[in-house]
């Protein structure tokens, strides 16, 4: 809301309606495009970032490079542009969740779910690869499962045409881009990214959605940069033993060191994701084991490649799909063969090219002998960490500690343990809303694995929130001081406005809590703006007379001026209206003027001496006046009918409706009887009449009449 109360409105088009969102630099809002009548999402730069060229740039290129890129599985950039001392960009509104929303929530998916998710994700990547324009911060956050189940990539802040120099504003020489805990070993290393960097991202975000967590960890992001070069990641199935062995074989060519083992383009791991998802032979497999399936090819012939003996044996399906586990006599190594320890398969290391073994799966039995295959190597691991301390020192082996679990307990409480067991520990913060604040969801290794007191124990609790100063946004703007507030995390509410002489309106008089206050992140702080001297209603005045209206006005602070003007329908002296018009706010002392009637506008008499008494009385009426008829015995008969006389005279103003008198001449009578004087006036239409009729003794006195007629 602004100072007004009203929404706030970007490019005179977009109607900010509540906020979705926050990211490391920009709100997002739900907006209404009034133009196009639709729900659109509004990004909005921090204002403190919107100051700095690096920010505007990383801003605009994610708005021109997301708006050139028009797919399915792309979030679409409809606009962008400057509002105020920030930048905005409207895009498409996908009404769903993030994947890392939904991995928070259940953990993990299923290896198909995974897949289909990761096609649609490898879809929208090679479209924006053959455009020309690599992302460079996939990762769960930004891949949207819209609640239709549509799969959308979002967020191009850092994407980069490809072959285009390295930015010297956004990308310094040794500097990277992206998230640690997903980018390439090549963006770790500060080198050019591809369109296979993304894909190796996509593989660990694929890593993750089957595993329950990324491959690399770690405390900082340069420590994880650095596993990312040169650590290998933990088999998918001793995180998950379900996983199917093709998915596998798609994680590890993805998870490549080497970009060239990996798949050269969204398209070929899209349709190799199909593959899996349909039960057919996928080529990340058929790379990993050879032409001949990991076995050696025949001498001479006489067996076909898929039935030699010993070469590979049918596996039941657990996974819904048929799985052929390769039993090869050898495994090829530089063009020889080299044995395969345990029969097992052999394993391609990321980094490494198809065919160079790095580790190996045993054959996966079920039931018994897999409980015994764990027993014995759970003994063995014991026995030799036993065996190891007593043949390296001359002192008693270390003593074997079963974990125990130290999950649902608070963080003091299992560091208290742990330091009791005289274990070594390390703790790791990391907000999930499984458990409350301060307790341990997760430790590594497992509840039950036997350790000794100098292996390492890695605690995860959830942190509790962040507790920030309020900062001080006292006679600020209302909306830079909820800008200055929602930047730090907190939210803002608008209390009652309160008069202040000493504070102009607008302007933050008091805030609540004060500041310097510790708050939590997302708290609320309440902000009371000031009306500066105060201000009044302009009352409605119409009908009064202008001494009321006037000592109301002067009575609510007003200064007042008064000015008239004709008006048919209001009478002379009653207000006709005020200017501002009534029930505006005004501050006190404001200016106001007060329109007073001066009644009908003035008409003038028209001549109509020496015409008929029709013609006068016509002509009087078409200029909006009334008329008296007066008559008078006349001697000379050219004068009967005659208007002899008018009264006011031609030419002379006066109000509308107004009498006009005209005299007329009439014939004398021709009666021997003493002469009779009759006056008569009527209004018409008529009401009544009178005659009078006087008598007198002289014999020559005149006959009069007089009709008043509108």
């Amino acid at each position: 809301m602004n100072a007004q109360g009203e929404r706030p409105v970007f490019n005179d088009r977009y109607e900010v309606q509540r906020r979705i969102g926050r990211g490391g630099m920009a709100d997002v809002f739900v907006a209404r495009d009034r133009l196009l009548d639709r729900s659109v999402a509004i990004k909005v730069l921090f204002p403190e970032f919107a100051t700095d060229p690096n920010f505007v740039e990383r801003f605009r290129r994610e708005a021109q490079s997301a708006a050139n890129l028009n797919h399915p599985n792309i979030v679409s950039v409809y606009d962008w542009g400057k509002q105020g001392n920030t930048y905005f960009m409207a895009m498409e509104w996908v009404q769903g969740r993030t994947l890392a929303d939904i991995l928070r929530a259940n953990g993990q998916l299923s290896a198909h779910q995974a897949a289909e998710i990761a096609a649609e994700v490898a879809s929208a990547l090679a479209f924006a690869h053959k455009a020309g324009v690599v992302h460079r911060d996939i990762k769960p956050a930004n891949i949207l499962i819209a609640d239709d189940g549509r799969v959308k990539v979002a967020d191009f802040g850092i994407a980069r045409a490809l072959n285009s120099a390295v930015e010297h504003d956004l990308t310094q020489a040794g500097a990277v881009m992206g998230t640690a805990t997903y980018f390439s070993p090549e963006q770790a290393q500060g080198a050019q990214p591809d369109p296979r960097s993304d894909l190796y991202s996509l593989g660990i975000v694929l890593y993750e959605m089957v595993g329950g967590r990324p491959p690399f960890t770690g405390d900082n992001p340069v420590g994880i940069a650095y596993r990312q070069v040169h650590d290998q990641p933990q088999p998918l199935n001793q995180l998950n033993p379900d996983v199917p062995r093709p998915f596998e074989a798609i994680v590890a060519k993805l998870l490549s060191k080497n970009p060239n083992v990996r798949y050269a383009t969204g398209d070929t791991l899209r349709d190799d994701l199909r593959r899996f998802r349909e039960g057919q032979p996928v080529q990340a497999l058929v790379d990993l084991l050879g032409p001949n399936g990991g076995a050696q090819a025949p001498s001479n012939g006489a067996a076909s490649p898929t039935t030699s003996v010993g070469a590979t044996t049918a596996m039941p399906s657990t996974g819904g799909y048929a799985r052929t586990t390769a039993i090869p006599s050898g495994a090829v190594s530089g063009g020889a063969m080299a044995h395969t320890p345990g029969g097992g398969v052999p394993r391609t290391g990321p980094g490494q090219p198809a065919g160079t073994p790095t580790y190996y799966e045993p054959q996966r039995r079920t039931g018994l002998y897999v409980l015994a295959a764990f027993l014995v190597i759970a003994a063995l691991v014991a026995g030799g960490i036993v065996l190891f301390n007593f043949l390296s020192k001359d002192e008693v082996p270390a003593e074997i500690i079963t974990l125990e679990d130290y999950r649902q307990l608070t963080i003091e409480e299992a560091s208290a343990k742990l330091t009791e067991q005289k274990i070594l520990f390390d703790v790791v913060a990391e907000e999930t809303d499984l458990v409350p604040d301060n307790i341990v969801f997760a430790q590594t290794p497992d509840v039950g694995t036997p350790i000794t007191q100098d292996m390492r124990v890695t605690l995860k609790y959830n942190p509790p929130p962040v507790v920030k100063e309020v900062p001080d946004v006292k006679g600020k703007t209302f909306d830079e001081a909820s800008a200055i507030l929602g930047a730090a995390g907190f939210q803002v509410v608008r209390g009652e406005d309160i008069e202040d002489a000493n504070l102009a309106a607008g302007l933050v008089l008091q805030q609540d809590p004060p500041a310097l206050t510790p708050l939590q992140a997302g708290d609320p702080v309440t902000l009371i703006v000031s009306k500066g001297i105060g201000q009044e209603i302009v009352p409605n005045l119409q009908g009064q007379t202008a001494a009321d209206a006037l000592a109301l006005l002067q009575g609510k602070g007003f200064v007042v001026t008064s000015v008239e003007e004709f008006n048919e329908l209001v009478p002379a002296g009653q207000v006709i209206a005020t200017d501002p018009a009534a029930n505006t706010a005004l501050p006190k002392k404001s200016a106001v003027k007060m329109i007073v009637s001066k009644g009908g506008q003035p008409v003038e008499v028209p001549p109509v001496k020496g015409i008929s008494r029709t013609q006068a009385q016509q002509a009087i009426q078409n200029a909006g006046l009334k008329f008296i008829v007066e008559e008078v015995t006349v001697a000379n008969a050219s004068d009967v009918d005659k208007v002899l006389a008018q009264n006011p005279s031609a030419g002379t103003k006066v109000p509308k409706n107004s009498n006009v008198t005209i005299t007329v001449g009439k014939a004398a009578p021709t009666t021997t009887a003493a002469p009779t004087t009759t006056s008569t006036t009527t209004t018409a239409p008529p009401s009544s009449s009178s005659s009078t009729t006087s008598s007198s003794t002289s014999t020559s006195s005149p006959s009069t009449s007089s009709t008043l007629v509108p």
